[in-house]
Formats: C-alpha cells, structure tokens, sequence
C-alpha cells in the first residue's frame, strides 16, 4: 500500500508540475480576443460571440482626389507609411493613364521629361498628411510637366513600388529599402534588384548582382513585397506569390509564400505558407498578403481573387509565428463598394497602420478588372484611392446582448502591471439610448473572486475608451495581484470588448 500510494504521488506530482510551468506569462502585452484557438485567452463564454467588424469607409472616399492635369481616372495607392522621420503619413500613389486630353491650350501634347508625352507616360506622384485624411500634394520640384516643376511628379528613378522605411538599419544612408524589379513572372527571367536612400528620392544600388533571380535561383518566385524588417522572428521578409505567378506546373493556383533574408541581400528558398482549403470557394487564389506586427502578433490582409467574377476583397488573418496563419474570418474586413462606386469590383488594401488610437487601412478600389470589364465601361472605368478605419484592436469583438448580460472569462495568467486598462465600445448608436455597463472581476486559479475585485466591488464602464482604467470602489491598483495566478471574469452588455492589457 505504502509504494502505490508513493507511486500515486510520483505521477500526481509528474503531472501537476507541468501544469504550473503551463502558467501564462502576459507581461503587460495587450491581449487581444481574435484568436479561438488553444492558444488564446479566453477560456469560456457566455451569451456571446466573436465577430469581425468591418472597417468603416471615409465617407469622402476617394481620399486622393483628382484635381491636377496630370492625374487620370486611373489612380492607384502603391505605398503607405507614417514616416517616423518626417512625423507624418507620406504616399506614394499612380496615374496609370493619362486623360486623352493631354494637351496644353494650344493643342500640342503635353510633354513630361525625357521627351514623353502625357498620353504614353504614367506618373508616380507623392503626397503628405498631419493626420491620414487630409492630403497635401506637394510642389516637389523634381520633373517638369508642361513647362513646369510645380508638381507632386516623382522622376522614374524615385518611383520604386516595392519599399519600406527601414527602423532596423542605424546607417542614415539606408532609411528606406526598395528592391526593383526587372523581367517577367514566368519562371525564368524575373529579377529583384537592393537599392537604398536616405530620403526615398535618391537611389542608390547596393550591389550590381540581383539579390533574387528566378532564371538560376528561388524560382517560384512571383510578385512579392518586402515586408521589412520582422521583430519577431529577427529577419528580413518578404511575402510573394510563390509558383511562379500561377505558372507553376504543379500547382496552378496562386499560392502565398515567406522567405527570409539575415541580410536583405541573400535570402532564403520560399516556403509555401497559405493555401486554399475546404472552406474556399473552386475559383479563389491568393494575390497578396501586406502585413504588419502588433504586440506580438502578425497582422495581414490576405488578398482573395474570386477568377470566375474577377473580384478582389482583403481577408483579415493573424499569425503567432509568421508561418501559420489563422484565417477563422472569412468575411472581407473591407467590403467592395455598391454599384457604380470606384471599389465596385475590387479592394486592394495595403498592410493597416495602427496609429493614434486608430487602425487605418488604405487601398486601391477599382470598378473593373478583367479587360471584358474594362471595354464594357469604357469611360466610366475608373480607379480611385480609399481610406477605412477601425478603432485600435477593433479587427474583431466580443459583443454583450441588448437586454441581459453577456460574460466572459479568461485562462490563468500572471501579469506585470499596477492598472488593468479595458479597451471597449459603447454600441449606443446600434441600439439606441441604452447605456451599455461593463464591469470586471479578478479570479484566482479555482475562479474564486479575490476579494477587493469581486463583481460587487466593480465600478461600472459605461462609456467608450481604448484605454478605460478598471476600478473597484474607485481605486485601480493591482499591484498586490503581480505575478500571481489571476483570471479575469468580464461581465458586459450593450457593448463590444477588443482588448485588455496591464499597464
């Protein structure tokens, strides 16, 4: 009796001390609730499901508006930033064609540098703004157009598309990273050349040998983007189409793979990292995939292309690792636009800029995609510049009923903070004048409330803030919970919950 019982033990302990070592360790990291999986926060709910929120459309879209005489129907967003540097948002956009009108008073073609006229001659144009909405085009001095410098006209050696302003690198010489590409996507002769600049106006070329060719090397290799630096993993990335851009003879559906770079010069054989599964639609591929980091998270918006209507809508999908993503929300995060507007057809989002409290997603909309589109529209094909917005950590909610209380509780954690900060939503203006009322608890290990933090202590949250301070009899101090086993029971209604963190 006396072994059983000690060898009861033994496994009893086997088995309960990793359990303890399973403990999480949030830090005061800013956890999110998108993810159901295993691995995320929450453990149960009640009266309550995640939903994706659509980002919400400038209501004075296009944000770029056509207003000089170089500008076209056609304008396209290639680049979005807020210019760490500069301390503002910085754009590069196109004009993809001319107005047929390109001609001065007089009737002669107008002409832009190098003897090209405005007929034959796309422009890439540059644009700044204080707060992401309102856009100054500025007289940038660099190329004459119609006998004129008094423009926003970048020359053809500044127009890279492919660039990112690089934090990583201390050397002011190399602030922004562009790699150019030569060639087609076809397997054979396609090539991604370094340069670097300290102004992303004059271009140097790091080294002469191309940094990727398809013709001897990475092969499957379609178009890419680099995405920079990944704080991460600690590398160089670049995400692209990874079968030759749907020439692959084996698979031959547009794929999305990663590669990686110690460097930014020598990089590493794609690996196919998101494919179609059972939940898409025959027809879809996957065109793009911009991405950002955010408190240890990747967040990307995956481009669907539907080949049997020609469509283009952005996916939101999240990943740990930067390998395996998650695509739970198969809706699109920015919905196309209703007939007759500029994104009717098709919504290319670039990576979202999480700034100031607030997610902004810009992007090319476009009514038309396939050249039967195209000659059907005639004149009324256009293309245009959008902006969508979401609140901070607003991708997705935890939303309380109207008239009774939702709940949710977390998994154990231990935290680092002296303040639990709640970032919340008051869904008054989905259902009216009722005022929603949020309030948490603080739970040990075996759900007991630990007392000062009970349900009954909790001050009311009743208004909208990304970062509410809890309180429980007006004061907010957790410091006296650090570091111990701690769940958190949040009990909610007529309200949406994104995120909380200790701070």
């Amino acid at each position: 009796m006396r072994l059983s019982i000690c060898c009861l033990c033994t496994l009893l302990g086997a088995f309960i001390l990793p359990c303890q070592a399973a403990l999480r360790s949030i830090g005061s990291e800013r956890q999110m609730f998108f993810d159901q999986s295993i691995q995320g926060i929450v453990e149960s709910t009640q009266n309550t499901k995640l939903r994706l929120n659509f980002a919400q459309k400038f209501e004075s879209n296009p944000v770029i508006k056509r207003d000089k005489p170089w500008e076209s129907s056609d304008m396209r967003v290639s680049w979005v930033i807020y210019d760490q540097r500069l301390g503002k948002f910085r754009m590069r956009y196109s004009s993809r064609g001319f107005r047929t009108d390109g001609r001065n008073e007089k009737g002669e073609l107008i002409v832009i540098g190098e003897g090209k006229t405005a007929e034959e001659k796309p422009v890439v144009c540059e644009a700044f703004s204080e707060d992401g909405i309102n856009w100054v085009k500025p007289e940038l001095g660099l190329v004459e157009y119609n006998g004129s410098t008094a423009n926003n006209i970048l020359p053809d050696e500044a127009c890279y598309w492919y660039f990112f302003e690089d934090l990583h690198d201390s050397d002011p010489s190399r602030r922004y990273k562009a790699h150019v590409r030569e060639g087609s996507y076809d397997g054979y002769g396609m090539r991604y050349y370094a340069y670097h600049s300290a102004d992303a106006y004059k271009w140097v070329k790091t080294q002469e040998a191309p940094i990727i060719d398809t013709g001897e090397q990475h092969g499957r290799w379609g178009p890419a983007t680099m995405t920079g630096w990944d704080p991460i993993r600690k590398t160089y990335a670049a995400h692209m189409e990874n079968n030759y851009h749907m020439h692959s003879p084996t698979h031959h559906r547009r794929s999305i793979g990663r590669a990686e770079s110690p460097d930014g010069i020598h990089w590493s054989e794609p690996e196919t990292i998101i494919t179609v599964d059972d939940r898409d639609y025959p027809d879809t591929e996957f065109y793009h995939l911009p991405t950002t980091t955010y408190e240890g998270w990747y967040i990307g918006f995956l481009w669907i292309f539907s080949t049997t209507n020609t469509t283009h809508e952005p996916q939101f999908i999240f990943s740990r690792d930067g390998i395996n993503y998650d695509r739970t929300y198969r809706e699109p995060i920015i919905r196309r636009g209703d007939h007759g507007r500029f994104d009717s057809n098709s919504v290319y989002a670039l990576e979202p800029i999480i700034h100031n409290g607030e997610i902004f997603c810009y992007y090319s909309g476009t009514n038309w995609r396939s050249p039967e589109q195209l000659l059907a529209l005639g004149d009324k094909a256009t293309a245009g510049i959008g902006l969508a917005r979401l609140p901070l950590d607003g991708f997705v909610s935890f939303e309380g009923a109207r008239d009774e209380f939702s709940e949710i509780t977390t998994k154990s954690f231990d935290f680092t903070g002296k303040k639990l900060l709640l970032n919340m939503q008051a869904a008054l203006q989905q259902w009216g004048a009722e005022a929603c009322e949020v309030q948490v608890e603080i739970l040990d290990g075996r759900h007991a409330p630990y007392e000062g933090y009970t349900f009954e202590d909790a001050d009311t949250l009743t208004t909208t803030n990304i970062n509410h301070v809890v309180t429980w009899n007006g004061k907010s101090d957790v410091s006296s919970l650090e570091g111990k086993n701690v769940r958190l029971k949040i009990r909610f209604k007529n309200a949406k919950l994104y995120a909380f963190q200790f701070e």
